[in-house]
């Protein structure tokens, strides 16, 4: 677990910063997830944002909670997974990285 630990502190920091700047901590309003969305990943697009909010708000108050920001990043997670290896070559020449 000792090398993923700095990874989730991360992605549990990255979280509690953005959701702190409105002042509605723990939740991350829309636009607060636009703005963590612009700095840490490359949006397809703006009307993106508002159908995952929209997917992810599951009490649909407008706010995502630490599950649904976890949810999206996961998702963003396995999106980049296939990008990396769309063909058997690539999956071979990363595991040869590690």
């Amino acid at each position: 677990f000792g090398r993923y630990t700095g990874n989730i502190k991360g992605i549990i920091n990255a979280f509690y910063v953005s959701a702190k700047k409105d002042g509605a901590c723990p939740t991350l309003s829309k636009e607060e997830l636009r703005q963590l969305i612009r700095q840490e990943f490359v949006p397809r697009g703006l009307q993106t944002i508002d159908k995952m909010l929209q997917l992810l708000d599951t009490d649909s108050d407008g706010r995502l909670d630490f599950h649904g920001f976890l949810v999206l990043v996961f998702q963003v997670a396995k999106a980049c997974y296939r990008e990396m290896h769309r063909d058997s070559k690539a999956r071979r020449d990363h595991c040869e990285q590690l």
